[in-house]
């Protein structure tokens, strides 16, 4: 293009204001408002000055490979955090040392409700991320967002989320959320919780090694709680979210619980070794559980939390289709006890559907144990194969 053609371009850009457009950063670098990256300085408030300056133009805060250290931080509206972390999941061979992640935000300080606290905001993107909470504070969740009146549409994708002494997730009513291909690992708390969050999405993540539960609700207020908070969430269960293909394993008190929650739909989750029940839902309504794997939950459990599904005071649930598998010759963890005792624990079901699930080998004491008070439902064609397992001085061994 000759100098003639050039002029011609820059006045029509100028006159159609596009060249006014252009100045406006599409992706703004942390580090070129003062951040470091190298772990070791306080980079708060260069991350502070990138958040501001992200809500008066295009919204993305860029952040290049490094350990970005934080104090806990509030999110404004409308902004996306995006980085690329390309976290991978342990390094069992020793040869992985970045397998946390390259772009990492740690915490500095945990005297907070959360690392990253987006609270009433919304429209926020969190994109490729590790956050790491290095346990700090009582009770600081890694991603925290609540609502008071309206769909916040806020989304957490491709995160690792670790070391948090409370949740990696908490949200906390909120209303209209996605969580995707995020891994939530060695939280105090649960992966994510949702008391009193509803109308979302929690897609092809991994929730592992979480103290608590992978998933969970608790249905009524934490003891934490103001009556103000109290009264301005309300709601306290979780409602109208889709758990689907996620991998839910090794969490200390179990896969998924539920608890005064309704209308959840649980479809094509791998459900693995959780240390008590793989889900568990109680008090509530309109549930959907199909097609999911559960195999060897309620490891080192007792009673009925050793069990592969927990169902009670429910109405209008249906589980069908789902595979159930104990894996009695299972090597890698002491099994002092054959677990789980129980396939599917059910008690006062109303106008709910049990059938058509996979049981072989899915429980050593009972397939479908059946406490009473269930009225108007189906329970029936349920193929299970009851284990032959015999006592040693180590434990037990399956015979067939």
């Amino acid at each position: 293009m000759n100098k003639f053609c050039t002029c011609l371009f820059l006045v029509f850009l100028s006159i159609s204001g596009f060249a006014q457009e252009a100045d406006i950063a599409t992706f703004l670098n942390i580090k070129s408002f003062g951040a470091k990256g190298d772990g070791k300085t306080d980079d708060t408030i260069a991350f502070e000055k990138a958040m501001e300056a992200a809500t008066k133009s295009e919204g993305t805060v860029y952040f290049p490979h490094g350990k970005y250290l934080i104090n806990p931080v509030k999110v404004p509206s409308h902004i996306t955090l995006l980085g690329y972390s390309a976290w991978a999941y342990a390094n069992k061979d020793k040869q992985d040392k970045d397998y946390i992640g390259k772009t990492i935000l740690i915490a500095k300080s945990g005297n907070a409700r959360a690392l990253l606290d987006l609270g009433n905001n919304r429209g926020i993107r969190i994109i490729g991320l590790t956050l790491d909470g290095k346990q700090l504070g009582k009770r600081m969740h890694g991603v925290y967002a609540r609502h008071s009146g309206c769909e916040q549409h806020n989304n957490i994708e491709d995160c690792r989320i670790q070391q948090f002494s409370g949740s990696g997730i908490r949200l906390e009513r909120s209303w209209v959320f996605s969580v995707r291909r995020n891994l939530l690992m060695f939280n105090q708390e649960h992966g994510v919780d949702i008391t009193g969050g509803y109308d979302g999405w929690i897609i092809d993540n991994q929730l592992t090694a979480n103290k608590g539960y992978g998933l969970f609700a608790r249905g009524e207020p934490h003891p934490d709680k103001t009556d103000a908070e109290i009264k301005d969430l309300r709601f306290f269960g979780g409602a109208s979210v889709m758990v689907t293909a996620n991998r839910i394993e090794w969490n200390k008190e179990g896969g998924i619980s539920l608890n005064h929650s309704n209308s959840m739909q649980i479809t094509g989750c791998a459900i693995d070794h959780n240390f008590g029940p793989g889900i568990k839902i109680t008090n509530g309504t309109a549930h959907t559980i199909s097609g999911n794997l559960l195999r060897s939950n309620g490891v080192d459990a007792k009673e009925d939390a050793c069990s592969q599904i927990w169902l009670e005071n429910l109405k209008g649930v249906s589980v069908t289709g789902n595979s159930i598998w104990g894996w009695y010759n299972r090597k890698e963890h002491k099994f002092e006890f054959p677990y789980p005792f129980y396939g599917i624990i059910i008690k006062n079901l109303k106008g709910s559907v049990i059938s058509q699930n996979a049981m072989y080998h899915s429980s050593s004491k009972e397939g479908v144990s059946d406490r009473g008070g269930n009225e108007t439902s189906i329970i029936k064609d349920n193929a299970y194969v009851k284990p032959i397992i015999e006592k040693t001085e180590n434990g037990f061994r399956l015979v067939n």
